[in-house]
């Protein structure tokens, strides 16, 4: 974690191996604020917290938008698993053992059943249930892991970041304070155009 000692110096663009998580928490601005010992002992008189909950809510929203789209894209791939699965039953009873005399039947219920089994195979063979369908569980697991060496881990239930208790008691009610401001003014201005659609109507 990057720790404040004189003139603060914002690192301008995260290196390519660093991830997603860890570029953004390690500006100057979160990592500080969630830093109880740079919080604590400030060399300088500490800035205005607002911008850095302003940074904490942004993160906080990427991280639900990234795990809401890899929750969707997850439910497609096990959609259309399980489709595959539920057609190879049929598939197999057609092929042997309903007795069709119509070759053009025949042939197809063949060929559908050597697509899907060629398919269910390289869906596993090609580790795309791992990397499609099983990314979503493993999101924010992963996320937590980086997080907590931060002093905060993210709940997948409320879709929030949560602090631990090393960090400042009076950062954590400003943060809570500041993201239910935003989401009442967002509630707001959603009411808003709500209204001015109504009255354009």
């Amino acid at each position: 974690m990057s720790t404040i000692s004189g003139k603060t110096k914002f690192s301008e663009s995260p290196t390519a191996t660093e991830s997603p998580i860890t570029s953004i928490l390690n500006t100057p601005r979160i990592s500080a604020s969630i830093d109880p010992t740079a919080a604590a002992h400030p060399p300088t008189p500490l800035p205005n917290n607002h911008q850095r909950y302003k940074d904490l809510l942004i993160f906080e929203e990427r991280l639900k938008q990234n795990l809401h789209q890899l929750q969707r894209r997850s439910y497609k791939y096990e959609a259309f698993l399980g489709s595959i699965c539920l057609s190879l039953p049929i598939l197999l009873y057609a092929v042997f053992v309903y007795k069709s005399d119509n070759p053009t039947f025949q042939f197809f219920s063949k060929l559908l059943l050597f697509v899907a089994i060629i398919t269910l195979a390289l869906f596993f063979m090609k580790n795309i249930y791992s990397e499609k369908v099983r990314v979503a569980s493993r999101f924010v697991p992963q996320c937590n892991r980086v997080l907590r060496q931060y002093n905060m881990h993210f709940n997948v239930n409320g879709g929030e970041i949560v602090f631990h208790k090393k960090v400042p008691k009076k950062f954590q009610e400003g943060f809570e304070r500041y993201r239910q401001m935003y989401y009442t003014k967002k509630s707001q201005r959603a009411k808003e155009r709500e209204e001015k659609e109504k009255m354009g109507k």
